[in-house]
Parts: C-alpha cells; structure tokens; sequence
C-alpha cells in the first residue's frame, strides 16, 4: 500500500514537473550589428509581424512573429490544405 503511494505520488510529481518547464524553445539573439545602412534595408524589407494566437486545448496564447511574406505563405497553405480536405472526402463511407 504504501509502495502503491510512493509510486504515484513520484508519477505525480513527474507529470507536474514536465508541465512546468518552458518546451525548450528559444528565442534567437539579434545578429551582431553591421553597417548601418545595410541594416536599416534589411529591417524594412524583413520586418517581423507578431501576433498572439490561442492553442487549441490550452489556455495559455502563443506569440508568433513571422515576416509578411511568411504570414502569406502560412495563409496560403492552410486555404490549400482546407480546399484538398474539403474536396477529397469519399461520397460513399
């Protein structure tokens, strides 16, 4: 019985440790600074766009910066995986 205890409770605290820790995920350093005018031609045409999303099944929002151009890549391939979902489903299942 109290085997059947120290088992659960380390299986517990097991669990609850890999809920608290951050996944790992980095945030990248900014580059070392260049010439200033060629950082200021890179910041215009890449400039980050952040937006806060919520997770499914989560109550927490994640924060996602990406370029334009990734933004309208991401939007197009999830149009262009809804339309194949949509289209491709058997008529007679």
């Amino acid at each position: 019985m109290k085997l059947k205890m120290i088992l659960c409770v380390g299986l517990g605290l097991g669990l609850l440790a890999g809920c608290a820790s951050d996944g790992g995920e980095k945030v990248p350093v900014a580059a070392a600074q260049g010439d200033s005018a060629t950082n200021s031609l890179a910041t215009e045409k890449e400039e980050k766009i952040c937006k806060v999303r919520a997770i499914t099944g989560s109550r927490f929002k994640q924060k996602t910066c990406m370029t334009q151009e990734e933004w309208d890549r991401m939007a197009y391939e999830t149009r262009k995986m809804l339309d194949e979902d949509t289209r491709s489903k058997p008529t007679n299942y």
